[in-house]
């Protein structure tokens, strides 16, 4: 006789979500994966424009020789703000949050919170020569071939405008900062056999919720984050 399979949903609250992970981490009941290098996520962004904005080609032989392969055409302008807002980098592995997962499977776990996040280069910037090339100095550079910095924040940078834009708080009214759904981790593995590799967010059938991070950043020294919802998918 066939057998039906019964979808339920958890059983578990968020705060119980919460407190489950906090007690892992600090029974070390975790695999270490390796070094979240970048945080990308959806996130509802106006297009206005986009469809007109043009690749930024550095000069006439590139474009010369890749305008006919969409797939190598550079950012334009707007695309490269859409993107710097709908993603978080640590741009090396250097000082990149420290990204486990829970003995039973069950859990992303940020055993160690949030390092701060570095400066990014301002997406609006196009150099003017290479930087082997530069006139001035090919080891530092110069303004027209290094670009500026400007701060990753998460709420009010004035050129890629919010990051966090929902909250939600927990029993005691403790105020979250949410991003989602998240739709790729990037993680430089450790071990003899490191690499690169992925963490895909997926929906959770039983409750139609998606993969999520949960951001305190009550201390600007050190970020507290959780992944909640959804379910996830490690993979290269």
């Amino acid at each position: 006789m066939a057998t039906a399979s019964i979808v339920t949903r958890s059983t578990f609250t968020l705060a119980d979500r919460l407190k489950i992970q906090q007690e892992t981490a600090r029974s070390n009941k975790h695999i270490v994966i390796g070094r979240l290098t970048a945080i990308v996520f959806e996130a509802q962004r106006s297009t206005v424009g986009l469809s007109q904005s043009h690749a930024r080609w550095q000069n006439a032989r590139q474009a010369r020789e890749f305008e006919g392969q969409p797939g190598m055409h550079p950012m334009s302008e707007m695309q490269a703000k859409l993107w710097a807002g709908i993603s978080l980098d640590w741009l090396t592995h250097d000082n990149a949050p420290v990204i486990a997962i829970s003995s039973d499977r069950q859990d992303l776990l940020l055993p160690f919170g949030l390092p701060p996040l570095p400066s990014i280069p301002d997406p609006r910037w196009m150099p003017r020569h290479a930087r082997h090339a530069c006139p001035k100095s090919a080891i530092k550079g110069c303004k027209g071939c290094v670009p500026p910095r400007i701060p990753q924040l998460l709420t009010g940078c004035p050129v890629v405008g919010d990051r966090v834009r929902d909250m939600i708080k927990d029993r005691t009214g403790h105020v979250f900062g949410v991003l989602h759904p998240i739709t790729e981790l990037c993680v430089l593995m450790g071990g003899a056999q490191g690499g690169f590799g992925r963490i895909r967010g997926r929906v959770d059938p039983t409750d139609g919720t998606h993969l999520s991070l949960l951001i305190d950043d009550s201390n600007p020294e050190q970020l507290e984050g959780y992944f909640v919802g959804g379910r996830f998918q490690l993979g290269s």
